[in-house]
């Protein structure tokens, strides 16, 4: 933004809403599949995917103006950035653009001012995880989003750590095992256990010689015993008290030989925009959690009878707190 004028500053930051809800609204229509590598008009699009020319036209010309799609001689065409709100692309992110797009995600944020000055999120993330438990398909929506959120983070997890040294690895809220069964794939003597909701569990069906699931709430059942545990994206749901009371019962059940692996987006104390004070943001208005510098890290698993050894970035936005029992 350096050398706009501060009013334009403003009014784009102001109005960036519009960008987003079109970017949700054009996932959810599935109008990324249905353009084909000759273009398309707006109106053919529109009777492919059931919507309205004239609106999703000018959504797709607003889009246009910031990278995704592109307008060319025979209608619209595909972009590098378009090509992810494919559901067959191998990093799609349309998932991912369906789930902040729920009613139940974006309302949150309509709400912001709640949290600013209550510091309570309209729906904290306990209230969340019932209302899917009530909502199957929007919980399916959910998980997939999560899921195809991770994608990246979950190869560069791999890369990153050498899992084989481990017997019992677990998977503390791993959603639909993802991480867990890249883990094991690369880890063959090792067997993993899946903790997570019961309708989480519900959802992902049976497990497999070297996988087992548990279904459980972290802040009342028992986890499993582990030479590992980890915790991709689970500690930043929680408000400070939450988080020490999940590390305290990944504390009561670990072994004294057992490590911890944390996987979050760090919270860099530079200056300038930076993905984890976004994400941050979201975590405040979704979950009522937070995103937290390696120092608040280190305090956290240092009440729950922690010591962190090493914070180690990984090749995606995402580093590793490991820790061992103090």
């Amino acid at each position: 933004m350096d050398g706009m004028p501060p009013p334009q500053i403003i009014w784009d930051l102001a109005t960036a809403h519009a960008v987003a809800r079109c970017v949700h609204v054009v996932a959810d229509l599935g109008v990324a599949d249905v353009l084909d590598a000759n273009g398309a008009t707006a109106e053919e699009l529109a009777v492919r995917t059931g919507a309205n020319a004239d609106a999703l036209g000018r959504m797709l010309r607003l889009l246009a103006g910031h990278g995704v799609f592109a307008e060319g001689p025979q209608g619209y065409v595909h972009t590098e950035p378009s090509e992810l709100l494919r559901s067959d692309h191998p990093q799609s992110m349309r998932r991912f653009a369906r789930m902040i797009g729920m009613p139940v995600v974006w309302n949150d944020f309509t709400e912001l001012a709640k949290p600013a000055t209550t510091g309570e999120p309209a729906l904290n993330f306990g209230e969340l995880m019932a209302y899917f438990a009530d909502h199957p398909d929007e919980a399916t929506i959910f998980n997939q989003g999560m899921a195809g959120k991770s994608a990246g983070a979950v190869t560069a997890v791999i890369k990153t750590h050498d899992f084989t040294p481990y017997s019992t690895i677990a998977d503390v809220g791993g959603g639909h095992g993802d991480l867990l069964r890249a883990i094991l794939d690369t880890s063959p003597s090792a067997s993993g256990v899946l903790f997570e909701l019961p309708h989480v569990v519900a959802d992902v069906g049976v497990g497999s010689d070297r996988l087992s699931l548990a279904a459980g709430d972290f802040f009342a059942d028992p986890l499993p015993a582990a030479d590992a545990y980890v915790l991709m994206e689970v500690i930043h749901d929680w408000p400070d008290e939450k988080a020490a009371k999940i590390l305290a019962a990944v504390r009561k059940s670990a072994p004294a030989h057992a490590r911890v692996l944390i996987v979050e987006a760090l919270v860099t104390e530079a200056p300038g925009p930076h993905f984890s004070k976004t994400l941050d943001v979201l975590m405040l208005a979704i979950t009522g959690g937070r995103e937290r510098t390696p120092s608040e890290y280190e305090a956290l698993l240092d009440d729950a009878g922690f010591r962190v050894e090493r914070i180690v970035p990984t090749p995606s936005r995402y580093s590793i707190v490991e820790a061992t029992v103090a």
